[in-house]
C-alpha cells in the first residue's frame, strides 16, 4: 500500500499523520519529541504512525518534514561559529544594525541586545569595491588577502563562513570569487554568499539574514544527514520534502544549502492547511487560529491564499526570507492564571508548559492553568483522556482555581470563566492585528481553529468577531502535519529594480520578470519537478517614490505590456495602501523590487468528499452533562467525533471529543458535519 506522510517536530510533541493513497484514509499519531537528537523523534514517529495504519516505512511514497530545529538554535543561541567575510570598513554592520527598541515606553531600558551571530574577532574586510547603481568593478578584488583572510578564519576554528560584500546584488562577481578561493583554500566549509540567500538591496538585512543561513547551516547538514540515514535503515525509500517558513516545499539537498527558509517550518503548515480545507468548502477569506500549549498562532487567508511577509521576526532578530505572515500571542492551554498585587486577574504569557504541565495533568503542577478552568466548567468532560491515554485530575483542577476564586470573592465556576474570558480576548487581540489593524473586517472572515486548545476556545472568539463560519477540520491537533501534505514545491527569486512607473513601461518590467522566471525554471528542474507541474506568480514590491513603507503587488503578465500594465499595479498598491493606512498620495510609484515564485504541484493527499446522511446522530452521542455558559449550567450533549457522520447536526450547547482535540458548541449555536468531515459551527436561528 503507497502512503505519504507528514510530520511535524514541536517542542513536546511530534505530530505525524499517514495519507494511505488507495484508500484515502488519514491517520494520526503523536510521540514524544527528542530534543537532544530530533531524528530520533522523527524515526520513532514514522514507525509508529504507519504501523497504525497497517502499513511499514518502505512503503511510504512521500514524506513532509516540518521542523523547528533552526528556530530552536534562534532562540536558544545554539548555533555554529560563523566567520564573515565584507567589505574593507563594514566589518561592524551586524552592530550598527537597524534602530529598534522594545515596547512599552521606556522597554529600552531593560533591553538586552544580543550579540551578533558573527563575532567581531571571526570578521574580516576585505578591498575590492562594486559601484552603486551601475554595479561595475571600481575596485578589484585583492585575492591574496582573501586567501590570507580564509586561511586565518579556518585555523581558529569557525564553522561555517559568511561573504557579505557592499552592493553584491548588483554585481555577484567578487562573493562568487570568494567563494571559489574558500573551496580551494578551505574544501568542506560551508559558505554562503548573500547575492544568492537576498539579492537584494539592504546591506545590514542581506548580511543578517546570510549570516543566520551559516549560522544553521553546518547543524542541519548533519540533522538531514542523519535522519536520511535512520530512514533508509529503516526501509525507506520516500522522496523527502522539508517545509519551507512559507509553507511551500523543497527537497533535503535545497534545505542544506537555505537552512534560513526553514525558521518558521512548523507554523505555516497549519495556514496552509487550513487554506486549503477553506478552499475546498469555497470560503475564500478565513482567519486562522492556532493554540497550542503555550502560545497561539494567528493568521489571515485572502482569496484561498495565505499572507506571506518578507520580514521574519525569532527572538530578536528580523530578517528577510519569506513566511506565511503569523502573528504568535503567549495564550495556550498551559497559560498560568494569577491575581496580581493590583487586584486584577492575569492569564499569561507565563506557561506551565507540558512538565508539569497544567494541575489536571496530575503530574505536580500546582498554579491553575486555562486547561484547568476548562476541566471545572465541563468543557472537557470527564470521559476525556489526555492524549487518549491519560486521565485527567478532575480534583486537582478544581483545588487550584478554588484559589483563584477565593481571592476574588467569587464561585468557582466565575473564577474560571474570567479566566477562559482573559486568554480569549488575549487572542481576539492578536485576530485584531492581522484583520482590524490592516484594514480587513473579521465579519467578512470565516475562521479555521485547529490545534490542541483551539477548538474549545473558537465559538466564543467566533461569537465575538462575527467570523462565520468557524470550521474545525478532521484531525486538529495535528494540523500542521497535514498542512505540510497539502504543500506545493516553491521556492522565490528576486532581483532590485529601484525604477518609477515614470520611467519604465511594462515591457522592461516583463523582461525582467521573464529572466527570473528562467532562474525559477532552473530551480524547479533541479528539485526534479516536472515541466508539465511548473507555475509561477509575479510580484512587485512598491512604494511611493521616496517613501519606505513596500507593499507587494501581484502581476498579471499577460496584461503587463498593455496599456493599462503598469496602471493595474498602481490601482492595486494603492488600493492596498488605502485599506492599511487609510489615505493614498499623489506621487509616482516605484518599483522596489520584483519576484518570481515558482511552484512544482505534489500531489500529497486528497481531501474525501463524502455522502451526506439525514440520520440524527444519536450513535455519536456518550453522555449529557452539566456544562457551565453564560453563567450558569447547561444541560450538554457529549458526543464521539469518530462516530459522526457527514451531514450530522448538532444543537448547542454540545461538546464533541476526539483524542487530539476537543470541540465546544456554545448556546445558540449549531454545528454540523460537512461532506469533508470538518465540523462547521454557526449561529442558530435564535442568536
Amino acid at each position: 500500500m503507497a502512503s505519504n506522510l507528514g510530520v511535524d517536530v514541536g517542542g513536546t510533541f511530534t505530530d505525524v499523520i499517514v495519507f494511505d493513497e488507495d484508500t484515502h484514509e488519514l491517520t494520526i499519531d503523536k510521540v514524544l519529541s527528542t530534543p537532544a537528537n530530533p531524528s530520533e523523534g522523527v524515526l520513532a514517529g514514522v514507525e509508529e504512525a504507519t504501523g497504525k495504519a497497517g502499513a511499514s516505512v518502505a512503503d511510504l511514497e512521500l514524506l513532509f518534514h516540518g521542523t523547528t530545529v533552526v528556530t530552536n538554535m534562534l532562540l536558544e543561541e545554539t548555533g555554529s561559529r560563523v566567520g564573515l567575510i565584507t567589505s574593507a570598513g563594514h566589518e561592524d554592520i551586524l552592530h550598527l544594525a537597524r534602530a529598534w527598541t522594545p515596547g512599552p515606553l521606556y522597554g529600552w531600558m531593560d533591553m538586552e541586545k544580543p550579540d551578533p551571530l558573527a563575532d567581531l574577532v571571526d570578521t574580516r574586510g576585505i578591498a575590492g569595491t562594486i559601484s552603486s547603481p551601475e554595479g561595475e568593478v571600481t575596485e578589484p578584488l585583492d585575492e591574496a588577502a582573501v586567501r590570507e583572510t580564509v586561511r586565518d578564519l579556518a585555523d581558529s576554528g569557525i564553522e561555517s563562513l559568511t561573504v557579505a560584500l557592499l552592493n553584491s546584488y548588483l554585481n555577484p562577481a567578487h562573493e562568487e570569487r570568494v567563494r571559489e578561493i574558500v573551496a580551494e583554500e578551505a574544501p568542506g566549509l560551508p559558505v554562503s554568499i548573500s547575492a544568492e540567500i537576498v539579492p537584494e538591496y539592504g546591506e545590514y538585512e542581506r548580511t543578517l539574514t546570510t549570516v543566520i543561513n551559516d549560522y544553521a547551516r553546518p547543524h542541519v547538514i548533519d540533522y538531514l544527514d542523519e535522519l536520511d540515514a535512520s530512514l533508509e535503515s529503516a526501509g525507506s525509500t520516500a522522496t523527502m520534502n522539508v517545509v519551507r517558513s512559507d509553507g511551500g516545499l523543497m527537497s533535503s539537498a535545497a534545505a542544506k544549502n537555505h537552512p534560513v527558509e526553514l525558521a518558521l517550518s512548523g507554523p505555516s503548515g497549519g495556514v496552509v492547511g487550513a487554506a486549503t480545507i477553506a478552499e475546498k468548502k469555497g470560503v475564500p477569506d478565513v482567519l486562522t487560529l492556532d493554540m497550542g500549549g503555550t502560545s497561539t498562532d494567528v493568521s489571515l487567508v485572502e482569496d484561498y491564499t495565505a499572507e506571506t511577509t518578507r520580514q521574519t521576526k525569532v527572538g530578536y532578530r528580523e530578517f528577510k526570507s519569506r513566511a506565511v505572515d503569523v502573528n504568535t500571542v503567549g495564550a495556550g492551554g498551559g497559560s498560568i492564571a494569577r491575581i496580581q498585587l493590583s487586584g486584577s486577574l492575569q492569564v499569561g504569557p507565563e506557561s506551565s508548559g507540558a512538565d508539569p504541565g497544567p494541575a489536571c495533568y496530575g503530574q505536580g503542577g500546582a498554579e491553575p492553568t486555562v486547561t484547568d478552568a476548562n476541566v471545572v466548567l465541563g468543557r472537557i468532560p470527564p470521559m476525556v483522556q489526555l492524549g487518549g491515554t491519560m486521565d485527567l485530575d478532575r480534583e486537582a483542577a478544581h483545588e487550584v482555581i478554588e484559589e483563584i476564586a477565593d481571592e476574588r470573592g467569587s464561585s468557582v465556576e466565575e473564577a474560571a470563566q474570567a479566566i477562559l474570558d482573559i486568554v480569549n480576548e488575549n487572542m481576539h487581540s492578536a485576530l485584531r492585528v492581522v484583520s482590524v489593524e490592516r484594514g480587513y473586517d473579521p465579519r467578512e472572515f470565516g475562521l479555521v481553529a485547529f490545534g490542541g486548545a483551539g477548538p474549545m476556545h473558537a465559538n466564543a472568539l467566533a461569537d465575538v468577531m462575527g467570523a462565520y463560519p468557524l470550521i474545525v477540520p478532521p484531525g486538529p491537533g495535528v494540523m500542521s502535519a497535514f498542512g505540510f501534505l497539502t504543500s506545493d514545491v516553491q521556492n522565490e527569486f528576486s532581483e532590485t529594480y529601484l525604477e518609477t512607473d515614470r520611467d519604465v513601461d511594462g515591457d522592461d518590467v516583463h523582461a525582467e520578470l521573464l529572466a527570473l522566471r528562467e532562474e525559477a525554471t532552473d530551480w524547479l528542474d533541479s528539485e526534479g519537478v516536472d515541466q508539465a507541474d511548473h507555475a509561477f506568480e509575479y510580484y512587485a514590491d512598491c512604494r511611493y517614490f521616496r517613501q519606505d513603507i513596500q507593499m507587494s503587488s501581484p502581476i498579471d503578465l499577460d496584461n503587463l505590456r498593455s496599456e493599462t500594465g503598469l496602471a493595474e499595479i498602481k490601482a492595486d498598491f494603492e488600493a492596498r495602501h488605502d485599506r492599511r493606512f487609510g489615505f493614498s498620495l499623489d506621487a509616482p510609484l516605484e518599483i522596489a523590487n520584483l519576484r518570481v515564485i515558482g511552484k512544482g504541484t505534489v500531489e500529497g493527499v486528497t481531501i474525501e468528499e463524502h455522502d451526506l446522511t439525514e440520520e440524527v446522530p444519536s450513535a455519536a452521542k456518550i453522555d449529557t452533562d452539566e456544562v457551565y455558559f453564560d453563567g450558569e449550567h447547561h444541560e450538554t450533549g457529549i458526543y464521539d467525533r469518530a462516530e459522526l457522520l457527514p451531514g450530522n447536526e448538532l444543537d448547542g450547547p454540545a461538546i464533541v471529543v476526539a483524542d487530539d482535540a476537543t470541540i465546544v458548541v456554545q448556546p445558540d449555536h449549531v454545528a454540523t458535519v460537512d461532506r469533508y468531515a470538518n465540523v462547521e459551527i454557526n449561529r442558530g436561528d435564535g442568536a
